[in-house]
């Protein structure tokens, strides 16, 4: 039973992708007790099947739903704002690149984890942009040798103007899942998050996005309904919520 075909494409329906996945889990194991039971000589009643769940998931508009495309575009002006801060903080010395499906670049490796890690982003950001220029027909990028902070916030700039289009084709939905793991990534890197800095993640209580903010030091606080979150508890579901990513993507 897949999640409808006019199905959100983005995290909100990582429930029911998450039920589905369950339920035929459960239907693989009922085959196998009931032919446990039939070996056995049919003793006793045959193994219940699991009960089918109810899904609801939320439509795409029409990939995306609006909250989703909101939360893509959100993600992708942040991977400037991240990388920016990590490129000042990098000393060739600090940081460990996350693991993560995500795409690679070409150029040579950085001696620092973090120059590598912001080197494979504009590599992902720079192909995501001339692959939509050659599917648009659009002029090549300029500057295509040169990397840095300010090609990677111009490449940036010219995907948010293209977002809708970029999320609207079917051959690009991986690329807004890349987009919001990509700001995972950073994120984990940043390993010292300033007062009033905000979490991707999403509030364990009331399931809301970009409203976990450090409100002091060891601790984050969701500013809708004041869940406060101990950081190690906040590093947890960031990784938790980049694995229901990667569940996105491969349903």
């Amino acid at each position: 039973m897949p999640i409808s075909s006019d199905s959100c494409n983005g995290p909100c329906n990582t429930g029911a992708r998450r039920a589905i996945a369950a339920y035929e889990q459960a239907l693989d194991a009922h085959i196998i007790e009931v032919d446990a039971w039939i070996a056995a000589g049919q003793q006793g009643e045959c193994p219940p099947a699991p009960a089918e769940p109810v899904i609801e998931s939320i439509p795409g508009d029409p990939l995306w739903c609006s909250r989703c495309k909101s939360l893509v575009r959100a993600a992708l002006l942040d991977l400037d704002v991240l990388a920016s801060e990590l490129a000042a903080r990098a000393d060739g010395h600090r940081g460990v690149v996350a693991e993560g499906r995500v795409s690679g670049s070409k150029g040579a490796p950085s001696p620092s984890p973090i120059g590598d890690a912001l080197d494979k982003l504009y590599g992902f950001l720079s192909d995501l942009e001339d692959e939509w220029r050659q599917t648009c027909g659009y002029a090549q990028r300029v500057n295509r040798t040169h990397r840095g902070a300010h090609p990677r916030s111009r490449t940036i700039g010219w995907l948010s103007e293209h977002l809708g289009n970029l999320l609207a084709d079917d051959d690009h939905i991986k690329s807004g899942l890349d987009i919001l793991r990509w700001e995972i990534v950073l994120r984990a890197l940043a390993d010292e998050e300033p007062i009033g800095s905000v979490s991707p993640i999403r509030c364990p209580r009331c399931a809301i996005y970009k409203q976990v903010m450090r409100e002091q030091e060891h601790h984050w606080a969701c500013k809708a309904c004041g869940r406060l979150i101990p950081d190690w508890e906040e590093r947890e579901l960031r990784d938790k919520q980049g694995r229901e990513l990667d569940l996105v993507e491969a349903s």
